[in-house]
């Protein structure tokens, strides 16, 4: 929970705070459950399908079998 930060994690810590916040004081319930789901995500960092929304990561290394790759100009 600690780690991963960035400014999307935090937008969406502090819109569910908010969201949350209004909706308990207008005794809004869609108001609340939009907040609630917004405050998780930030909290736990977590997207709209867990990780499966997420590009995979790049691998650390580059592979060492990497051919150059030979063109024939088609006239």
């Amino acid at each position: 929970m600690l780690t991963g930060w960035n400014w999307i994690r935090i937008i969406r810590l502090v819109l569910g705070a908010g969201g949350l916040a209004q909706g308990i004081a207008a005794q809004n319930n869609v108001l609340m459950v939009i907040g609630g789901l917004l405050l998780v995500q930030g909290l736990f960092n977590v997207g709209c399908c867990g990780t499966s929304c997420a590009p995979a990561a790049r691998p650390s290394s580059t592979p060492a079998s990497v051919e150059e790759v030979q063109y024939e100009e088609v006239k």
